[in-house]
């Protein structure tokens, strides 16, 4: 089974993420869910992004976390999880996979040579189907596999069921992609 990483997003560490982490758990996953913001919760995005933003120190408490880690470690999150997951995976070679929710980013080449898995709402005011383009060509170019997941519909954390944009049916897809990913080895 797959040490994995899973990095909140900037509402910080939410039920949600606890829940998400308890059932990639029940299938014998390994999760370490660090809480990077200290406590600090939030029910609306501009007060997170606002916090996030007074502590650019935040993506060095991460990156130690992840360097206490196995190598091959899978890196996921959620949003801002997702940039720090991606950030970590540019420059991790032996991580087992990248698993990007709710955010993308165009990569810097060359990519590491870590497969990659998205998952996004079809229009996010987020993510740019430009960088999910980049990112793909980076990915295939460095010979790893690249899946993107894409939801129909309109909104950002639909993996959070305390959030307005949430989808109980897209959340309950991604956990089982996810684990497919992992199992078939296509996250090797």
């Amino acid at each position: 089974m797959a040490s994995i990483l899973l990095l909140h997003s900037a509402l910080g560490l939410r039920p949600a993420v606890h829940d998400f982490a308890e059932r990639l758990r029940r299938h014998g996953h390994r999760v370490t869910t660090p809480d990077f913001y200290e406590g600090h919760v939030f029910d609306d995005e501009a007060e997170g992004i606002a916090h996030r933003d007074a502590h650019p120190e935040y993506f060095e408490h991460v990156r130690a976390v992840a360097d206490g880690l196995p190598d091959d470690t899978v890196l996921a999150g959620f949003s801002l999880g997702s940039f720090f997951a991606q950030r970590l995976a540019a420059k991790r070679p032996r991580a087992r996979a990248a698993v990007l929710m709710h955010s993308v980013t165009a990569p810097r080449p060359p990519w590491s040579g870590v497969p990659v898995q998205v998952h996004r709402y079809a229009t996010d005011p987020w993510i740019s189907p430009a960088d999910v383009d980049a990112l793909g060509e980076a990915v295939r170019a460095s010979g790893a596999p690249f899946e993107d997941y894409v939801t129909r519909g309109r909104g950002h954390l639909f993996t959070d069921p305390q959030g307005p944009d949430f989808d109980e049916a897209a959340r309950d897809a991604t956990i089982e992609r996810i684990l497919g990913f992992l199992d078939r080895g296509d996250a090797a």
